[in-house]
């Protein structure tokens, strides 16, 4: 055995009792790519080598054609083995992981409510219930389990008429969104003003018109739709908020809902509706949902990212029968659907009634938050639209001086640029 090689194998230790060959083929590719043998560097010769790693003399030859055969090392008869190349001396290093997920905002409700026993007990029970069938390609649309307990869930707690088959399951009101703006068909979006920054970020980024509509105390104004000085006409869908709008919290008044429902039938428009955080308020704090109107009209959005986290990515749309169908065809040309485990956890959450006890306490934590930020806020400022969910409003016209104030005792705010409705929104998650 020559130095050479005793000195190479050193760092090794002995080889494992199987796969002998992918082990010392491994640990040249590792003394290669880390520099232990640079470019150029003379390998022991096969018989050397074998013997200094107690393996037999047709192992290590067959390491050593393979290395050549993958460019790691040239050969030449009757001449020991030369490493051929390895890392480029200019090869940039990698960057460091680093994460791109948002700061906290005001829309965001407090992780330290979510209900793990409850989810881990979901967890158990789809699990065991899971089904081999389970375990193929989703069904795009939904599990047709958990697109029943949506059905059934929806309907109870938010009057909600739809069949399972009106149901498509989504990565979010986001992802929801992204879909629409190309099912739709329509080339020009209307939105109330302030609206989410999420969901304005969203439209423009799609080959879409944005229209803004300017909301009052009753919400969004269904006669500007019509061209009245609000640059309506044209409009295709319109996408409102009108359970608890965001920033302002204002509910969209019942005449109104009937009004907006009457003219986009007329006007041949889709009225889209997004539930943000309904199932936060109390019984008869916020009314039914536009969707029990118009079934046929109304395309119905939600998710679970301001009941229980927004990291678990699962939301729905409530569609007509036509949208619906269109929806699942294009989601068999994208994406293929939500992780079917996770599917199966929510539905087990839902029909177990852990869902409904969850938001129940949740519904209490937030009341007493809310309650806690007005006395807070008093006397130099009020909290204006409903008392529901994870954020308030607070109208002012220094909203600066307030959103700092509210930053560093560390809870979440923005201020509301817009010359309608001056303000602050602020997080009632967060309240302390």
């Amino acid at each position: 055995m020559s130095d050479i090689a005793a000195e190479l194998v050193a760092p090794w230790g002995p080889p494992p009792p199987v796969a002998k060959a992918a082990w010392l083929r491994g640990r040249l590719i590792d003394a290669i790519l880390g520099g232990r043998l640079p470019p150029g560097t003379a390998l022991p010769g096969a018989r050397d080598l074998a013997q200094a790693v107690g393996l037999a003399r047709g192992t290590t030859d067959a390491v050593y054609a393979q290395l050549q055969d993958e460019g790691f090392i040239r050969s030449a008869p009757r001449r020991r083995p030369v490493v051929s190349g390895g890392p480029g001396a200019g090869a940039p290093a990698l960057a460091p992981p680093s994460s791109a997920a948002p700061p906290p905002s005001p829309g965001v409700p407090d992780p330290a409510l979510f209900p793990h026993r409850a989810w881990a007990a979901a967890t158990r029970e789809a699990l065991a219930r899971l089904s081999e069938r389970d375990l193929g390609y989703p069904d795009p649309a939904g599990h047709p389990r958990l697109r029943a307990a949506l059905a059934d869930w929806l309907a109870r707690t938010r009057g909600v008429s739809a069949e399972p088959d009106q149901i498509h399951v989504t990565g979010g009101v986001s992802h929801a969104m992204w879909m629409l703006t190309t099912v739709l068909d329509v080339a020009t979006w209307a939105v109330e003003r302030p609206c989410s920054p999420g969901t304005m970020h969203h439209l423009v980024r799609r080959p879409v018109e944005v229209v803004e509509i300017p909301i009052d105390a009753d919400g969004l104004d269904p006669a500007l739709l019509d061209g009245s000085g609000a640059g309506g006409a044209g409009v295709g869908a319109v996408m409102i908020t009108p359970s608890h709008q965001y920033p302002t919290g204002v509910q969209l008044s019942a005449s109104r809902r009937r009004s907006l429902v009457d003219g986009c039938r007329v006007a041949g428009r889709w009225l889209v509706e997004d539930d943000y955080d309904s199932h936060l308020a109390a019984p008869g704090v916020v009314p039914a949902a536009v969707q029990a109107l118009a079934p046929d009209l109304v395309v119905f959005t939600g998710s679970l990212s301001k009941l229980l986290a927004p990291g678990l990515r699962l939301g729905w749309i409530v569609a007509p029968p036509t949208v619906a169908d269109r929806l699942r065809e294009q989601r068999e040309d994208s994406d293929l659907g939500v992780s079917v485990v996770l599917q199966l956890t929510v539905a087990a959450l839902i029909e177990s009634g852990g869902l409904d006890r969850h938001l129940r306490r949740a519904r209490r934590v937030y009341d007493e938050r809310r309650s806690l930020l007005t006395a807070r806020l008093a006397p130099r400022y009020e909290l204006g639209g409903a008392p529901v969910g994870v954020h308030a409003f607070a109208p002012t016209v220094d909203a600066a001086a307030l959103v700092g104030e509210l930053l560093s005792s560390g809870v979440p705010a923005a201020p509301v640029d817009d010359a309608g409705h001056p303000g602050a929104v602020i997080s009632v998650a967060a309240v302390r």
